[in-house]
């Protein structure tokens, strides 16, 4: 059986600070040697003057984001006056065709024939393919033209929409008002789900005849949609700047654009571009980058620079720097040489000294867990003992009941026909125990290697070891178990699952029920061993797997800490717990190797 072993708090740290502590020794002689010979001072310069490089171009960085981002802005409020001034001429159109229609034929037309006629012109107005359409109501909120057949005759004068405005009461005031203008609100598309409601502006005006208003509107979900395809294909166009380029992402981390030629370094685009997306200014080792966020759209537009140029004019400096140290390159090389060889030295020092303590560590990790193994094995011991004494039980009774049978029928001097049949009955008795003994010295046989075993025949054998006690309580036990092959140590998993199943059977009254499922999907392999008994206290369930935690007055606790450290280190897999109402269910998980 093999353990992972982890080695303490304590050593851990050590290991952790010894290069800090060496590092923090080599920079505080660096920083003495570089004091005395101005090294500082130089070093200064040199960073002031890579600064305002920078400084200068992060301001041309957030220039662009920021002529960009107002564009966007420009560009989108253009759009959407475009949009209104669209619906706004169609509504016009409608009205000068009505009113045309109207002074044309009043005189020689009836009113039902005239009113037919506007409505049918007004029928065939349409614009924005089916998403862009008319509607006719009458100032009582009667409609006689719309693109839904099943408005066409209704009253909607109190239909309010999903804020709780009352649509045509809003299109009247407007009317009574000011005779025409804009009206906001939420209405479905007539080509899609109709119970979900779009933001839409409409326009509606009066008309000099019947008492009637056209009106016509546009959904802000397909006025941002166009909008955005405009202004994408802006960025797109004018991208590039010198030694950079535009991208556009979302908070979802999604790439709304970005250009085919970006250079990542064999990184993937998106997480090459996810690193810059900081509103602000950013700066690594070899790009800067600016972004700004317009809330409108959920965009982040970011542009990025190649930091080459920039860097040039730097190293330009620091060589020109160097130029003032290498009078004392040679003393900072000894110097560095000695700080290495004594670093090197002590971390040979300490590694050795780590490393026995960890051994020393190891070797009674190993023994400690070992005794829970042992004491484990023992408790689980002591409790099938009474288990296999009940299943014995019935077969002895059934042994000395035949040999009573045979010691009469002998004394009456029966045929050798029903003698061999009480022969053959004792005899299955006496396999089934000793069937009981093998299995129970089986289970208690130390393996050292794991093998393909076969998952639903293990299940199985362990509701035999703890049959006794179901049949005691009378539970109700169900399987439901495919056939599933899985590579672990068969003893183990009988321990996981005999715990498992007698904890379920003790915490179940009489007639309770216990159901085990083994199943296998998609490479993973599922275990279910649930009850509907009294289930575990609320203050109690981050426990259960704690060593020597228990609320039985006859065990130890070590059922379910092993049962974790089985499943967890042994076979790679997980186990928890979930209540049920009542009852409880333990879940194991195990990773079949792809």
């Amino acid at each position: 059986m093999r353990w992972n072993v982890k080695p303490s708090f304590r050593l851990t740290t050590l290991i952790v600070l010894f290069p800090l502590v060496a590092l923090l020794l080599y920079g505080g002689l660096s920083h003495l040697f570089f004091f005395y010979s101005q090294r500082k001072e130089i070093k200064r310069e040199a960073l002031k003057y890579e600064q305002t490089l920078m400084d200068m171009e992060g301001n041309r960085l957030r220039d662009r984001v920021e002529n960009m981002v107002q564009f966007v802005r420009y560009y989108d409020s253009k759009s959407s006056n475009k949009i209104k001034k669209d619906a706004k001429s169609i509504v016009n159109l409608a009205v000068n065709v009505t009113n045309n229609l109207y002074a044309k034929y009043k005189d020689t037309l009836d009113e039902n024939a005239l009113k037919k006629m506007i409505i049918s012109a007004l029928e065939g107005i349409k614009f924005e393919g089916d998403l862009g359409y008319l509607f006719l109501i009458d100032m009582q909120g009667n409609i006689f033209v719309h693109i839904d057949p099943e408005m066409v005759g209704t009253n909607i004068m109190n239909i309010q929409d999903v804020q709780g405005k009352y649509i045509v009461r809003e299109f009247t005031k407007v009317l009574r008002e000011k005779g025409e203008g804009f009206v906001d609100y939420y209405w479905y598309i007539v080509s899609e789900d109709r119970k979900e409601m779009h933001y839409k502006i409409s326009y509606v005006k009066l008309l000099d005849c019947y008492n009637w208003y056209v009106g016509a509107g546009e959904y802000l979900k397909y006025m941002k949609r166009d909008v955005r395809k405009d202004i994408l294909t802006y960025i797109k166009d004018n991208h590039q700047f010198t030694d950079g380029y535009f991208f556009v992402s979302n908070s979802k981390h999604k790439i709304i654009y970005a250009p085919d030629d970006i250079n990542t370094s064999g990184e993937t685009k998106k997480g090459f571009l996810a690193r810059y997306v900081q509103k602000g200014l950013y700066r690594d080792k070899h790009y800067m980058a600016y972004t700004d966020y317009i809330p409108e759209y959920d965009w982040y537009i970011t542009a990025v620079e190649n930091l080459k140029s920039i860097q040039k004019n730097s190293d330009f400096q620091k060589k020109q720097n160097e130029l003032k140290r290498e009078a004392n390159i040679k003393i900072n090389y000894y110097l560095m040489l000695f700080t290495w060889v004594i670093s090197i030295l002590l971390s040979l020092y300490l590694s050795s000294i780590l490393n026995r303590k960890l051994k020393n560590y190891e070797s009674r990790l190993k023994e400690t867990n070992e005794k829970l193994v042992f004491q484990s094995r023992q408790a689980l011991l002591g409790e099938l003992l009474p288990m296999i004494a009940h299943q014995w039980r019935q077969p002895i009774n059934k042994i000395a009941s035949i040999l009573a049978l045979l010691r009469f029928n002998v004394d009456k001097k029966v045929g050798c026909d029903k003698l061999d049949a009480y022969y053959k009955d004792m005899e299955n008795n006496i396999e089934f125990m000793s069937e009981t003994i093998d299995d129970f010295r089986t289970f208690y046989q130390p393996k050292d290697q794991s093998s393909v075993e076969d998952l639903k025949a293990l299940i199985l054998k362990s509701i035999e070891f703890v049959e006794g006690s179901i049949r005691k309580k009378d539970i109700q036990l169900y399987t439901q178990l495919e056939e599933v092959s899985y590579s672990l140590y068969q003893n183990e998993f009988l321990q996981v699952m005999i715990n498992l199943i007698k904890n379920a059977v003790d915490s179940l009254p009489v007639k309770g029920k216990i159901k085990v499922v083994l199943n296998q999907k998609n490479h993973i392999v599922t275990i279910i061993v649930e009850d509907n008994g009294k289930g575990i206290d609320p203050q109690n369930i981050e426990k259960v797997f704690d060593p020597y935690f228990t609320t039985k007055e006859d065990s130890m606790g070590l059922g379910l800490y092993m049962t974790k450290i089985i499943i967890e280190k042994h076979m790679s897999g997980t186990v928890r717990i979930e209540q049920l109402s009542p009852g409880t269910r333990f879940i194991i998980e195990l990773y079949q190797n792809t």
